[in-house]
């Protein structure tokens, strides 16, 4: 009776993967940024006021590219601490990969007709979506040690991920909502990203710090003499 070989998941290939589908979507948002051909543009005034006409694409654009980092690296760390990867990990991270590569068209959608409530429902929760798969990827390489090896993934490194997700799932509600009472200033809210991300990093960087000084030598040595005094 013949067994089937084990088939191993490779790491390296999905990473690249990963980077590659980040490049080419994030090199795919600038294409709508462009001069209709409608314009009559005949003139330096006329040029001005036609590149100010793209000001929504613009600020999508701006949006989407940094969102798009900021998943990006994320993705990188989370992928310093992955040693094996199993089919669920693969399967959650082509589910997050296939919202990435729909950001380009989320994001024209929006920036084309942004008073248009759908296109902000639409792009928001595009965003959403990728923050909560995100979360689910950095879950489950917490939850199995496999994955992560026997180090493990610090336990810092997920609640930063996860405050950083909930707060860009937090903005994405909170756009849908301005859009809804203001139409076309949905994407203001996205504003508050640049401050979950710094507050995701100090809570990271507080409890690794705290995680290296009980690891030093004298805290170990004071654990022990507290311990033989008991």
């Amino acid at each position: 009776m013949s067994t089937s070989p084990s088939f191993a998941f490779s790491k390296h290939r999905l990473e690249g993967l990963t980077d590659g589908i980040f490049a080419v979507t994030m090199t795919l948002l600038v294409i709508e940024l462009k001069i209709p051909e409608s314009a009559h543009v005949n003139s330096q005034a006329a040029l001005m006021h036609a590149v100010a006409d793209l000001t929504p694409k613009i600020i999508a654009w701006i949006i989407s590219f940094f969102a798009l980092a900021q998943f990006w690296y994320a993705n990188h760390r989370l992928f310093h601490f992955v040693r094996h990867i199993d089919g669920k990990f693969t399967f959650l991270v082509l589910v997050y990969l296939s919202l990435v590569s729909l950001v380009p068209f989320s994001s024209a959608l929006v920036g084309e007709y942004q008073i248009i409530f759908f296109s902000q429902v639409f792009y928001s929760i595009n965003l959403g979506c990728l923050a909560i798969m995100s979360l689910l990827i950095t879950r489950h390489a917490l939850k199995h040690p496999e994955i992560s090896g026997i180090a493990g993934m610090p336990l810092a490194i997920y609640r930063g991920a996860r405050l950083r997700n909930i707060g860009l799932l937090f903005v994405a509600v909170i756009s849908i909502v301005i859009a809804y009472y203001a139409a076309g200033f949905g994407n203001s809210a996205f504003a508050l990203m640049a401050v979950f991300s710094p507050l995701s990093r100090r809570l990271e960087a507080r409890e690794l710090a705290q995680i290296s000084i009980q690891h030093t030598p004298a805290a170990r040595s004071v654990t022990t003499q507290e311990d033989a005094n008991v």
